[in-house]
């Protein structure tokens, strides 16, 4: 249908289709160069703003949108007109008008879909890049993939409603078939929605040792929408379905802090002095924490336990840098309390039980030397 300036006029048919058809034309063209440079200015201002990135977008739908717009409208006067051989195209206005709107429909679809990529892109270049957290990180990309997806779905309907094409058979087709797939992937989906729990929460990041409980523990090497994957202290790749990930008690080491607490368990004889067993371990375990690399720099912590059936147990805490230089401090400390407790003379006593009998008692005969000679038969 023709707007009433156009239709209302008195013009020659053909020559008016072609004026309007080349004052589109000349209006794309001035529209074109004038956002070229506004562009261009920008750019030598500042770089890589947004402004500038939706600017590069809008101006080529733009100007395709005008050159397409005079078409269209040359299209349409020439329907109107009742001498051959216009007459052949005399009764297709409707369809003229309606290919207008689905090509009004596919511009807008597209220029948005141009529009919200070009602002996630520059939002992961720009900002994304900069921040602390990984979770901008990790959701903005599928984000990217699926927005064409519903852009184009979403215009393709609007199309084939503008096209008089019913379209409640296809969503109600669309809606049984995707009950149909939800229940044939639901261990997939279970996976994809545990997988976002497991993303947004941040707790876990790439590089953090974790354990399952009853389960396996490892270094994580990659947070999936699936699956996580962990790389084990034996160097294998662990893949966990996020799922199991979701439902488990898992332990992070690395969270709040990687730094681990160190806890080796010792015993002296009955007769040892404790305050000198005290001294002694205190000044062991600081000379270690002053010199190990692995160490987190602090006082040692000590205390005696209990009463143990063949020594007096105590502890000695210290704080190791992470897991790995937990295993290494803890070996050092064992190897550094041995040799100082040996050197000031300091019994760690074996497992023995010691029978003491009361001097009231009758003597114990000794054992024979040898065994006695049997009676004479």
């Amino acid at each position: 249908m023709l707007p009433p300036f156009i239709s209302q006029t008195n013009w020659g048919g053909p020559t008016s289709a072609a004026v309007v058809f080349i004052a589109f034309l000349i209006a794309a063209g001035i529209v074109n160069v004038i956002l070229r440079v506004i562009i261009n200015r920008w750019a030598r201002r500042t770089r890589g703003t947004l402004d500038e990135e939706l600017l590069g977008v809008v101006r080529g739908p733009l100007v395709l949108f005008i050159a397409l717009s005079g078409l269209f409208i040359a299209l349409l006067i020439l329907t109107n007109l009742e001498t051959p051989p216009y007459t052949l195209i005399a009764g297709y206005g409707d369809y003229i008008s309606r290919a207008w709107l689905v090509v009004v429909i596919a511009e807008v679809a597209y220029l948005l879909y141009r529009l919200l990529d070009a602002a996630l892109v520059w939002y992961i270049r720009s900002v994304a890049a900069s921040t602390d957290t990984e979770l901008d990180d990790r959701l903005l990309p599928p984000l990217k993939r699926l927005l064409p997806l519903v852009v184009h779905s979403l215009a393709f309907l609007m199309a084939l409603s503008v096209l008089n094409i019913p379209i409640s058979p296809i969503l109600a087709g669309l809606g049984i078939g995707g009950l149909a797939v939800a229940l044939a992937v639901q261990p997939t989906l279970a996976n994809f929605f545990a997988g976002t729990y497991v993303v947004t929460e941040g707790e876990l990041n790439v590089g953090d040792y974790i354990e399952l409980q009853g389960g396996p523990a490892g270094y994580v090497v990659e947070i999936g929408w699936r699956s996580t994957k962990i790389r084990s202290m034996f160097n294998n790749l662990v893949i966990i379905p996020n799922s199991q990930m979701a439902n488990s008690i898992v332990t992070n080491f690395y969270s709040p802090s990687p730094a681990l607490d160190v806890l080796v368990y010792c015993g002296v004889s009955y007769d040892s002095d404790l305050a000198l067993v005290e001294r002694v371990t205190r000044d062991a375990a600081q000379e270690l924490v002053d010199e190990s690399e692995y160490a987190v720099k602090g006082e040692p912590w000590f205390g005696f336990e209990e009463f143990g059936d063949s020594n007096i147990s105590f502890w000695v805490f210290i704080r190791a840098t992470d897991r790995i230089g937990s295993f290494f401090l803890t070996s050092d400390l064992v190897k550094v309390i041995h040799s100082r407790l040996t050197a000031e003379g300091i019994e760690i006593n074996y497992p023995v039980r010691k029978l003491v009998f009361p001097s009231a008692e009758p003597n114990i005969p000794a054992a024979p030397s040898s065994p006695p000679t049997p009676p004479p038969r």
